[in-house]
């Protein structure tokens, strides 16, 4: 190929870059990112319930709506009996929420643990004497990079009482054997240590929210985080 011909190449490639890359279609201005908000705390407080009737009413809404698979359910190839598991399962929410902060797939995405998770799971595994105090700090702060963590609008620690955690949950299944993670006495570390990384967060990161659900309806639950999603979204837009 001639250097003329490859000019005229260029040229042309960069009357079509002109085109494609304007405001329109790269700048928040113009396309603002979605909406992120992100459900953690202690297991069985009522998290993925509320998320699956947010969905529901959201989408009914006329809003395109996204719950990313949970790290739980996407990594389960890694034994949860050690800290890498909890690493893992941050790492995959973040990836997924760097991704979709550059796209305009959707308008509002839902993530049932997300980057908070990462922080108080390490609280826990200190606990265990599994992580070092130099360790957790670590991680903690690569969890929390201002490359990411400001993209969530909304983060909440939802938590509840072990007993009634156990109540509820005896309801709900066929067993009454239940996991390392999710007996009385972990459970109880795990309400703590979400009480104690919100005590921790909440003045650094105003999104931040810690909720009880222990005498909570599963639709008071629905309408109250319903209204302070929609209280979100309204102070941005």
């Amino acid at each position: 190929m001639s250097e003329q011909q490859l000019n005229l190449f260029e040229t042309r490639a960069e009357k079509i870059l002109k085109y494609l890359k304007n405001e329109h279609r790269y700048g928040e201005l113009f396309l603002p990112r979605p909406f992120f908000i992100e459900f953690t705390g202690s297991p069985d407080s009522g998290k993925s319930t509320t998320i699956n009737n947010l969905y529901h009413f959201f989408k009914n809404l006329g809003f395109r709506v996204f719950k990313p698979l949970e790290g739980a359910e996407a990594i389960q190839h890694i034994s949860r009996s050690n800290p890498l598991y909890n690493i893992r399962t941050a790492i995959y929410a973040i990836t997924q929420l760097i991704d979709l902060s550059h796209s305009h797939m959707y308008d509002l995405v839902l993530f049932d643990r997300c980057v908070f998770d990462g922080y108080y799971w390490m609280m826990y595994w200190l606990t265990k004497g599994k992580l070092t105090e130099n360790e957790m700090r670590r991680w903690q702060e690569t969890f929390l990079s201002d490359f990411w963590v400001n993209n969530l609008d909304a983060a909440y620690f939802v938590i509840c009482d072990p007993a009634v955690t156990l109540k509820r949950k005896r309801m709900d299944v066929l067993t009454t054997r239940f996991s390392d993670i999710t007996n009385f006495k972990n459970m109880e570390i795990l309400v703590d240590r979400s009480r104690q990384a919100y005590n921790e967060l909440s003045r650094r990161f105003p999104q931040l929210k810690l909720v009880d659900t222990s005498a909570m309806e599963k639709m008071e639950m629905v309408q109250y985080f319903a209204d302070d999603i929609l209280t979100t979204m309204e102070r941005r837009a």
